[in-house]
Parts: C-alpha cells; sequence; structure tokens
C-alpha cells in the first residue's frame, strides 16, 4: 500500500531545497521529483503544477516556523531570539521566503496573511494591557522583529558570532517593546 501522505511529505522536502536554491523560475520537477525518490509524473497526481508545489512548500514552511517560534508577546524579545534561531538553523526556509518576496512582489499567502494578523492582534492587546509599547503600531512592531531577527542571521560574513547577534536582537527588541 502506497504511503500518500508520507509521499506528499518528501515531495514537499524535495521542493523546500530545490526551491530555496533555485527560486521558483529556476527550479526543476525532475530535480524534484529525484531527490524524492519519484518520478515527475507522480508529482503532478500530488500538485498539478509547478506552482503548486512551490505554493504548498510556501504555506507548510510558514506553518513550520510558526510551530518553531511561536509568538509571545509577554516576552516579544525571547520570541525576536527565536526567529533569529529558526533563520540560522533552518537556512533553506529563510530563503524560500527570500525567493516568494522577490518572485511574488506584493502577494501574500493566506497562511502567511493569518500569521501576521494573529500575531498582530495579540501585539495590539498586550498594548492595550500596557505590557507593551504604544510609541509604535502593532503592524510596525512586527515589521520590526521581523526584520532585526531575520537579518544577517545566516550570513557567513557576519562580524558577529551567533550568540553575540541573538543576544544584540533581543536586547535592541526589549528597548523596542519595553513600556515607557
Amino acid at each position: 500500500m502506497r504511503d500518500a501522505e508520507g509521499k506528499r511529505r518528501q515531495l514537499l522536502e524535495a521542493g523546500l531545497v530545490e526551491f530555496a536554491a533555485h527560486g521558483i523560475a529556476g527550479a526543476r520537477v525532475d530535480r524534484i521529483a529525484k531527490r524524492a525518490g519519484c518520478s515527475a509524473g507522480l508529482v503532478y497526481t500530488y500538485f498539478t503544477s509547478k506552482d503548486e508545489l512551490f505554493e504548498a512548500v510556501f504555506d507548510a514552511t510558514i506553518e513550520q516556523t510558526r510551530e518553531d517560534a511561536p509568538i509571545t508577546v509577554h516576552d516579544l524579545p525571547e520570541y525576536a531570539g527565536r526567529l533569529f534561531d529558526a533563520r540560522r538553523l533552518n537556512p533553506e526556509a529563510a530563503r524560500l521566503l527570500d525567493w516568494y518576496a522577490l518572485e511574488r512582489p506584493g502577494t501574500t499567502r493566506p497562511a502567511a496573511l493569518i500569521s501576521a494578523q494573529a500575531k498582530v492582534e495579540a501585539i495590539r492587546t498586550a498594548q492595550r494591557n500596557g505590557k507593551v509599547t504604544t510609541r509604535f503600531t502593532a503592524e510596525q512592531i512586527l515589521h520590526l522583529i521581523t526584520q532585526l531577527a531575520t537579518r544577517g542571521a545566516e550570513d557567513p560574513h557576519n562580524p558577529l558570532d551567533p550568540a553575540s547577534h541573538r543576544e544584540m536582537i533581543v536586547e535592541a527588541i526589549r528597548l523596542l517593546t519595553t513600556p515607557t
């Protein structure tokens, strides 16, 4: 008996590697299939197109990131630290997100939109409760956290060692989000 869910998972994992390395335009279904141990034709049994596979890989990556680094509004600095860790430890996921931004400018997948909206609402609630600064909007705070936590995390030329870089991010977010 075939393990359809297992094969789908293998295709998503192989797709992550391929799309992270080559983007959507440069990715090849035959390489994804080979990495997943199946034929290119079987890929189309699970996904109608390379674009659909890319979108599924993107959605799975968003979900995995949400699981690996759940937002904690009572400790936004540590949330930023976990985002940094996730990006550093999974550079393929980071590159996939970068490719998405490059090749799909101005678009947002529902999974990413829902995730961002939930985070913004959690920050807003913390602001109303006096736990997070109101110097910035909730959207601005989430943007600051995301940008600081994800830039340079996987850069081999970063002059900071990972622990120092993480510590700097955590402290910066603490200073930016603590109510005055």
